[in-house]
């Protein structure tokens, strides 16, 4: 595993171990040397997500800083664009916000910190995202903001096909500032 490229300084864009052969592809994931390059992250949860529509959207999902939480997003299979908007108000790249296709073909994985908002979008159907957590996600801690917020400016590469209805009327920035559960 190693960094093709670092995002706002603390995310980054990694190459993963991959190999073909005749019985087909292996990539590695998760390995320790991640823990090394990023202050001692070790996955507690794994969730995939299968996406059979292309277009199919999630987030962009953050947690506050008072209950953080890493991320590790890859694709097991097809391929979409991932989003990470930086969600750090102290930062000089506040709401700012890059995308990267991850696919099986090309055997990448976005590293998350705390701090950033993450979304993602498919595009090709039956599309397999892997999610690794260095925490166990407790349900009702996860934020969300509304991808269509002025103010981070998010642009899609394809029409949203499919979302969920709290990814839909997700609050804009505006209706989380002074709130305690805000960014």
């Amino acid at each position: 595993m190693e960094i093709i490229k670092r995002i706002f300084d603390e995310a980054a864009l990694l190459s993963l171990r991959s190999r073909d052969d005749s019985r087909g592809n292996m990539t590695v994931v998760f390995d320790e040397s991640i823990s090394e390059i990023f202050h001692d992250f070790s996955v507690k949860e794994n969730r995939t997500y299968s996406m059979p529509i292309k277009g199919t959207f999630f987030g962009i999902h953050y947690r506050n800083k008072s209950d953080p939480m890493d991320r590790l997003v890859s694709v097991v299979k097809g391929c979409g664009n991932d989003y990470i908007i930086d969600l750090r108000k102290d930062s000089p790249t506040y709401l700012k916000w890059e995308s990267f296709e991850l696919s099986d073909k090309n055997a990448h994985a976005v590293y998350i910190p705390s701090g950033f908002g993450h979304a993602f979008l498919s595009l090709e159907a039956d599309t397999v995202l892997m999610y690794s957590m260095n925490r166990c996600a407790d349900k009702g801690f996860t934020k969300k903001l509304n991808y269509r917020d002025e103010h981070i400016g998010l642009k899609l590469s394809i029409p949203v096909h499919e979302i969920a209805d709290y990814d839909k009327d997700a609050p804009f920035l505006d209706d989380t500032r002074g709130n305690e559960d805000g960014v």
